[in-house]
């Protein structure tokens, strides 16, 4: 140690350490310098070796303004084709085909106003007005399905968020099976189900098992009847899992603090699960009643294009594809769109009432 002290004092020494490098010791007592890379950095800049680095270049504000507005155009310039496209010049050919009387084998349009609207909006006209009354009604009656669908997902993603149930996998997959098929699938497969035959050889699935012979498929009443049953049970799974991915953020801080106050559990479900996914139940609501109200699948395949089953999508669809009067089928398509937008505008301005905000 003496050795140390004695070596920690020589001229060496504080010349390394006059000079900003760190002493080393080793393990015998031997005492080193190394002369790092800052030492020698610092020399070399010292002695004028090294170059100073150049600074970068910047864009003007200006230019640098323009070209973030060009690669912002570039990237929605798919997504503004395809709206141009698909959605805004159909509208414009529609909004001019319903005021305007068009023959599709000379090619020429003669101006007729609101000639189109007033033969739908006519009960006596037996050709136009009445058929469009009957589906328009027909599709009202359809709405019916749109509380039923939301009740059953709410209902189904309550019971399998406990985690007391067993199997709660499987029977998620169960209900969220239906919503897998496609809509033609799907609606070919309950038309077996619901099958009525009047000589009794195929009576189909329900009226096999409760020995029935009730005219689903051809009577008025019962057609709809199937048509809202279908579109309940395949519906429920896609609601299922939009309110069980809702319910499963409520904290359950809040289900406790219940407890505690002595909340029982209905309580517990009004006051806090069904308050938490009133956002949820908003969207269902929006989405489920215009897809009702744009209703097709069910009257063209699952109802085989029964009178008594048809919408207001197949009104449409027969008079503009099937009979080539793309005339009064622009001007159905306009007024159904219009029905539409002053539903959804009705549902925004009355939910702030009801909807949480979360």
């Amino acid at each position: 140690m003496k050795e140390y002290e004695d070596k920690t004092t020589t001229p060496a020494f504080a010349e390394f350490t006059e000079a900003g490098r760190a002493p080393l010791v080793s393990a015998d007592g031997q005492i080193g310098a190394c002369a790092g890379a800052a030492s020698a950095v610092e020399a070399a800049s010292r002695a004028g070796t090294t170059k100073p680095s150049k600074p970068a270049k910047q864009l003007a504000p200006g230019r640098l303004y323009r070209r973030e507005n060009i690669a912002a155009f570039l990237m929605i310039l798919p997504s503004v084709l395809s709206f141009s496209v698909f959605i805004l010049a159909p509208m414009v050919f529609a909004i001019i085909l319903s005021v305007t009387q068009f023959e599709p084998l000379t090619a020429t349009f003669q101006f007729v106003g609101f000639d189109n609207f007033a033969k739908l909006f006519n009960p006596k006209d037996w050709q136009y007005g009445q058929e469009f009354y009957r589906c328009m009604i027909n599709t009202v009656f359809y709405l019916i399905e749109v509380p039923i669908v939301i009740a059953l997902g709410l209902m189904a993603a309550a019971l399998i968020s406990g985690s007391k149930i067993r199997y709660n996998k499987i029977f998620r997959i169960l209900l969220y099976l239906p919503t897998v098929c496609s809509v033609v699938a799907a609606s070919i497969i309950w038309q077996q189900i619901f099958l009525d035959d009047p000589a009794r050889i195929n009576r189909g699935f329900l009226n096999y098992l409760f020995g029935t012979n009730i005219k689903w498929l051809s009577d008025q009443g019962w057609v709809l009847a199937a048509i809202i049953i279908k579109n309940s049970i395949c519906g429920m799974g896609r609601s299922m899992i939009l309110f069980y991915a809702s319910i499963s953020t409520i904290p359950p801080e809040y289900y406790e603090a219940a407890e505690l106050d002595g909340a029982n559990g209905w309580q517990k479900f009004w006051h806090i699960t069904f308050a938490m996914v009133t956002p949820t139940l908003f969207y269902q609501l929006i989405m489920r009643v215009s897809g009702t109200l744009q209703s097709y699948a069910d009257s063209a395949i699952f109802a085989s294009g029964d009178p008594d089953a048809r919408t207001a999508v197949y009104f449409i669809w027969n008079f503009g594809i099937n009979q080539h009067n793309y005339n009064i089928a622009s001007a159905a398509a306009l007024i159904l769109g219009v029905i539409i937008m002053i539903v959804t505008v009705i549902q925004f301005r009355r939910s702030s009432k009801w909807v949480v905000q979360l």
